[in-house]
């Protein structure tokens, strides 16, 4: 659920919904909110799984999903871990609760028109990083129309960068999303992907 205060904290996940490190995006009593409920018997979120380890059964609760992404995939030396206290505890909360005020709970409820089978899409793949305000508007819409996706991040010093100007063989730019579902990659503006995934999965 992407305005989630506690969903916002830590560093941005590897991928959402389907595959990867998978913290599920969910609804209340919407999208993949029953799925959840049926899997874990809570609607909380995050919800973190990992197939990339299948030793770690799901998770809850954001600072042990933060903990467990900085040991699995990073080297804990090599970085001052005082320095992540902005993205953690009452802080992280609190600035990401103010966050998703001032954006209206944009992402919050299921859009009136959603197709009804948009849960049962491919998921979308969005190229994307979790602080850019052009990256947003469209991961709320995909959040708003109940559509599956994958993250794929490029922050600042990330090879996903070097990956997204090969696959387009243009300048860097995101939001990037590819749709399986229709076959449509789109290399534009976040207003114009808002657009398209609008148009295409409402009624």
């Amino acid at each position: 659920m992407k305005p989630c205060p506690i969903k916002s904290t830590g560093p941005p996940p590897e991928a959402s919904t389907r595959g990867g490190a998978t913290p599920y995006v969910k609804k209340e009593r919407a999208g993949f909110s029953d799925e959840l409920f049926e899997k874990t018997g809570r609607r909380t979120v995050p919800y973190l799984e990992d197939p990339n380890n299948p030793q770690m059964s799901g998770m809850f609760e954001s600072e042990d999903i933060i903990e467990y992404l900085l040991d699995t995939y990073s080297d804990r030396n090599s970085y001052d871990g005082k320095a992540l206290w902005p993205m953690r505890g009452t802080f992280a909360v609190f600035t990401s609760t103010l966050a998703t005020i001032a954006r209206g709970l944009a992402g919050a409820n299921l859009m009136d028109g959603a197709r009804t089978d948009n849960t049962s899409m491919q998921p979308i793949t969005v190229w994307g990083y979790e602080c850019s305000p052009f990256v947003k508007p469209v991961r709320e819409r995909l959040c708003e129309l109940g559509l599956p996706h994958i993250v794929i991040p490029c922050s600042r010093g990330s090879e996903n960068r070097a990956k997204l100007v090969e696959l387009t063989g243009q300048q860097f730019q995101v939001p990037q999303i590819d749709d399986p579902n229709t076959g449509v990659g789109i290399f534009a503006e976040s207003t114009d992907i808002v657009d398209y995934l609008t148009s295409t999965y409402t009624i």
